[in-house]
């Protein structure tokens, strides 16, 4: 600071070069001692360099408050660095102006626009200072109504009143112990005083107000930062009121729900801390079909109520809750609040109708088939419950139990050579229920290991057992050896002998490869469906079975093959 700096210290004022401090957003409490009473901070300016934001977080400061301007036209070369990096690591930040009086006719407003034009304060940001240290040799009067016109103005430009940055010594002496702009609002006092353990308040306790920043040393170490550093106390332990972007919003309707066609009120709370502008409000996110009417927009107020109204008719507005989004937005700050509107409906659910289909891993009977029957349903309230019926060889409706409410899928029986449909329906969670959705008709055809529709390539050996379908079998051990079956159909099952005997074989499906299924098993199984294919639709394809000749135990079974046809 030059000739200056004597003079700082002997009335207890930081000098400029470390003199207020800036914090970049978030960390609003922390604290690590659970019986303080502050936070702890710093303010810097670029004579601390280079500074490792992310130490100085961890090393438990909460706020940093960053020289931006001075005079008339100089830039912190630092500034913009320290508030980014700061706010990134977490801190709040605020931003200083070192005040240069001078008796130049509208210099106070030009300092001050000079700094308002460069802070670039938003979310997160701690109100601006002013930081008082220089009287410029002007009269106590004069330096009164300078700071006064610093302050209107800045007030003007940002929307919030500044704090003061001052020590005990120097207001008393060059601004005559003025409680003036505590009284008119300035309540935010940043105070300088060093080696004590309380500061002492100028202008009769700040008007009753007390302190709110503190910087105690000017001869603090943190972690990183290389050298020495001011460091600050908050008096307390949430920054949220000192906060820069002082509104934010809660939004509530007036019942749990709206109906399709009807309407509901809602508020949305205004929260107000040091701003005064208006805001203008926004929704976003209503569904289809939706509106909301604003009582009051913009507003100054505190409360806005608004009027939701969904459409009349149904399709235009699906039922479900919708997560919206109140925005507000005043003087280049943005602020939000979530609302969830739940419309209620007289919309069964939408389900497709269901697919019957051939699995592997289970067993053939002697007069039924396994299948397996899926189908979907869907519902802006979810489901509740889903019903299955089947129909044998076209008679009458039985229901089919599911092993819990909302399941989609379940496995049933179909009669070999007959035919079976389903049909399904849904419930959602308002107690809608769709009607019943048929699936088409499902025939089930079994071909015998002999039938013509099978070509075998390479040995294969016949073999007799009731234990297999239709009382005879087909094998073969030799790699190679193939059984082809050619079908039509929209699903297909092969069916063989699974044993400590059996080994591998090959599957390729209309020529191409789709699997190696092994046989091997310790415990033996008859009639075991060991391969499953199906498609959408009903059409021609081929089913190759090649013998892998597995060591030891080579054995593959052509016991039967199944297929479903759709009716």
């Amino acid at each position: 600071m030059g000739a200056t700096l004597a003079i700082l210290l002997v009335l207890g004022i930081a000098p400029a070069a470390s003199a207020a401090g800036s914090a970049p957003n978030r960390a609003t409490t922390g604290v690590t001692d659970a019986t303080a009473t502050w936070l702890e901070g710093i303010d810097v300016s670029h004579w601390q360099g280079t500074i490792n934001w992310t130490k100085v977080a961890a090393a438990g400061k909460k706020f940093a408050i960053i020289k931006a301007t001075d005079s008339t036209s100089y830039i912190d070369p630092m500034y913009a660095t320290n508030h980014a990096q700061a706010r990134a690591a977490g801190l709040w930040t605020g931003a200083y102006h070192f005040a240069k009086p001078d008796a130049t006719a509208g210099d106070a407003v030009k300092e001050a626009d000079h700094f308002a034009s460069h802070i670039s304060l938003g979310a997160g940001d701690l109100i601006p200072a002013l930081d008082l240290e220089v009287s410029g040799g002007l009269s106590v009067a004069a330096l009164q109504k300078w700071v006064a016109s610093f302050l209107t103005e800045v007030t003007a430009k940002t929307g919030v009143k500044p704090m003061i940055y001052t020590s005990p010594a120097f207001w008393r002496r060059y601004m005559g112990d003025s409680s003036a702009l505590a009284d008119a609002g300035y309540k935010t006092l940043w105070v300088a005083h060093w080696g004590v353990s309380a500061p002492a308040v100028p202008a009769s306790n700040w008007g009753g107000k007390g302190w709110t920043f503190w910087q105690y040393t000017s001869d603090g170490t943190v972690s990183g930062i290389v050298g020495r550093v001011d460091l600050d106390r908050f008096n307390g332990l949430d920054l949220a009121p000192q906060a820069f972007s002082a509104f934010s919003l809660a939004a509530s309707l007036a019942s749990g729900s709206i109906k399709q066609g009807e309407s509901s009120a809602a508020s949305v709370a205004i929260k107000r801390i040091n701003f005064t502008s208006e805001v203008a409000l926004d929704i976003s996110g209503l569904p289809d079909g939706t509106t909301a009417t604003w009582e009051v927009n913009p507003t100054t107020h505190t409360v806005s109520a608004l009027t939701v109204t969904t459409a009349a008719d149904p399709a235009a507005t699906a039922v479900g809750t919708y997560p919206l989004t109140v925005t507000g937005v005043a003087d280049g700050l943005t602020r939000t609040t979530k609302l969830n509107l739940l419309i209620a409906d007289g919309i069964a659910p939408t389900v497709k109708a269901p697919v019957t289909s051939l699995v592997a891993n289970r067993t053939l009977g002697t007069s039924t088939v396994p299948v397996r029957v899926t189908w979907s349903a869907t519902d802006p309230s979810g489901i509740s419950a889903n019903a299955l019926q089947r129909s044998i060889n076209g008679g009458t409706w039985s229901t089919i139990a599911l092993p819990t409410p909302t399941t989609t899928a379940s496995d049933v029986s179909l009669p070999l050579s007959g035919t079976g449909q389903q049909r399904v329906r849904s419930t959602d969670r308002v107690a809608n229920t769709s009607v019943w959705l048929r699936g088409p008709v499902v025939r089930t055809l079994l071909s015998q290991q002999s039938g013509p529709s099978i070509t075998y390539s390479g040995t294969w050996h016949a073999s007799t057992s009731s234990a297999w379908s239709g009382g005879s079998t087909r094998y073969a051990t030799s790699a190679g050896a193939s059984a082809t079956y050619s079908f039509s159909g929209s699903s297909v099952a092969w069916v063989a002998a699974r044993g400590s005997t059996r080994g591998s074989a090959k599957v390729y499906v209309d020529g191409v490869y789709a699997a190696t299924v092994s046989l091997h098993s310790t415990t033996g199984q008859s009639r075991a469906i060991v391969f499953a294919r199906n498609w959408p639709t009903v059409g021609a394809h081929k089913l190759e079975i090649v013998v892998v000749g597995t060591a030891g135990h080579p054995r593959v079974d052509v016991d039967a093959f199944v297929r479903l046809a759709i009716s």
